[in-house]
């Protein structure tokens, strides 16, 4: 499975089989609006303009914009409603026998306990931490230490252009240790999860 990024909360997950993309935005972010071929998209809020420019993605995507459970092309993916009064969604996706949870444009603090169901045992953790529309890096880092991942890969902090006033992934860092590692893309299989240390991926956004 190989993980790149584009900005904000959107993701290019890719299988030996499908291709997914999260949280697809436009120009209104400050951005170039993401595109692609995908086989799914998952939406976490499509009332967000940072993550409903499904127009941009061709090749017909299955769209997933809610709770639910979902089988698709070799994927299982479980979506539960954020229980902060949003339309946001918190899913967690099983791809190539690797867990992932996806908190895309979400600001719920506190999980509850059907979203701690559907999330544990997850292998990798995708979490904003940029403070505007998503989790502050206090937040996100309590959160994401509490599924107790291999990985994790924070998202939606300032990067240059974006227009969301997010703070940078610094201050998650220094909440989370200072250690890090940054990549341009990861690609990883399950016999690549070992170990009982979690670290924290810094991805560079793919224009």
């Amino acid at each position: 499975m190989t993980i790149s990024w584009f900005g904000l909360s959107s993701f290019k997950i890719v299988s030996k089989d499908t291709t997914i993309i999260t949280d697809p935005f436009g120009a209104t972010s400050g951005l170039a609006p993401v595109r692609g071929v995908a086989d799914i998209i998952i939406c976490s809020d499509p009332q967000n303009n940072l993550s409903n420019n499904f127009s941009s993605i061709s090749g017909s995507p299955f769209l997933i914009a809610g709770p639910g459970e979902y089988e698709l092309k070799g994927v299982f993916i479980m979506g539960q409603r954020a229980s902060n009064g949003s339309n946001s969604t918190i899913y967690s996706l099983e791809i190539d026998e690797i867990r992932v949870a996806f908190f895309g444009q979400v600001k719920q603090a506190v999980l509850d306990d059907k979203q701690k169901e559907i999330l544990e045992g997850a292998d990798i953790v995708l979490i904003g931490v940029g403070n505007d529309g998503v989790l502050n890096s206090e937040q996100a880092a309590k959160i994401a230490t509490q599924l107790e991942p291999f990985l994790i890969i924070p998202h939606s902090f300032n990067i240059p252009g974006v227009k969301p006033h997010l703070d940078k992934v610094e201050k998650f860092i220094r909440e989370m240790g200072g250690e890090t590692r940054k990549e341009e893309k990861i690609t990883i299989k399950k016999k690549d999860l070992v170990g009982d240390v979690t670290q924290v991926l810094i991805l560079t956004p793919q224009r």
